[in-house]
């Protein structure tokens, strides 16, 4: 007893500080919930992985129209993001029908878990018409594209 009349303060200061510290992590686990659970949550449960090689093979497909410059694809979560550079000269029909044999490499299973986003976009272009941006949702059999952009020729300003 005596040794606790004589650092009372230490140990209250002690006690305090750990009040507090227990108090901060309760109150960042309510502003910062768990982080240790995935981002999508269970969203992703039963996912159906998809090669590189498949992935390469899609690429090598559209890179076989000559109006295709570049073509980079990115996975995120139940989504393949396609963006497809084209040519200057390449008109927006020209475009959508790059995505003719896009889905070939993939199985049914990857067709039937993924949606598919593509955007065309041409490499230089004095005209809006571009980009264009095609979804195929996993249920879906087809793309929809964006509305069709009224082409209007940039006037430079006197």
């Amino acid at each position: 007893m005596k040794w606790m009349k004589k650092n009372r303060i230490t140990i209250f200061v002690m006690l305090f500080f750990f009040v507090i510290a227990v108090l901060g992590y309760k109150v960042m686990e309510m502003f910062f919930p768990d982080e240790r659970t995935a981002i999508y949550g269970d969203r992703l449960d039963g996912k159906v992985a998809v090669k590189d090689e498949t992935y390469e093979a899609m690429k090598q497909k559209i890179k076989e129209n000559t109006q295709v410059k570049d073509v980079i694809v990115r996975e995120n979560g139940r989504r393949i993001d396609i963006t497809v550079t084209v040519v200057a000269e390449t008109s927006q029909n020209d475009a959508k029908k790059i995505v003719d044999h896009l889905l070939e490499p993939f199985t049914e299973s990857q067709i039937g878990y993924y949606d598919f986003q593509i955007f065309v976009k041409k490499e230089e272009s004095e005209l809006n018409d571009f980009p264009i941006i095609g979804y195929k949702h996993h249920n879906s059999s087809s793309f929809s594209w964006n509305r069709d952009r009224e082409i209007v020729k940039e006037e430079e300003s006197q």
